[in-house]
């Protein structure tokens, strides 16, 4: 597992439970100190013809947001500061590749948003956050095993 000490993880019991919301926050928050954005999907998504793919293979998708217009959240991130963002598909067992790909590219020490909960199994953040909804409040079954490394539990309710 590799120690990121300036790291944040955003993680969530369900879709559209406000992560990207908050990622965005929290970038608002440390832009002055150059954040790196990385959100990470398990789904495979159409690609835009721009998309600047900067590693791609069988497994996954690495590309880089440049596009400050688009409705993605990777645009949104960009929109709240970040000076880089990542998109990422993937399915969870290749993130243990993706963390080392990234980290040769990205210095470890810099503050890190990354909005995914399965990458917590190989990085070690400064935080873990956990956001749910009242109908919603546990832990996503395949990723159980990550309760006990959650920091804090925000429903989403206080952050919408």
């Amino acid at each position: 597992m590799k120690k990121a000490p300036k790291t944040i993880i955003i993680s969530g019991t369900t879709r559209n439970v406000g992560k990207t919301t908050f990622a965005c926050q929290l970038i608002e928050k440390y832009k002055s100190e150059g954040v790196t954005a990385i959100k990470i999907s398990p789904h495979f998504h159409n690609l835009n013809s721009d998309a600047d793919i900067i590693f791609s293979n069988n497994d996954f998708i690495i590309i880089k947001e440049h596009n400050f217009d688009g409705n993605k959240d990777s645009s949104r991130m960009l929109n709240a500061g970040a000076k880089e963002v990542f998109f990422i598909m993937t399915k969870d067992e290749n993130l243990d590749e993706i963390v080392n790909y990234l980290f040769n590219i990205i210095d470890i020490n810099t503050r890190i948003i990354i909005e995914s909960a399965a990458i917590r199994r190989y990085i070690e953040p400064v935080f873990f956050y956990l956001l749910y909804n009242d109908e919603y409040s546990n832990i996503k079954h395949q990723n159980i095993d990550l309760d006990k490394f959650v920091d804090l539990r925000i429903n989403s309710k206080d952050i919408l």
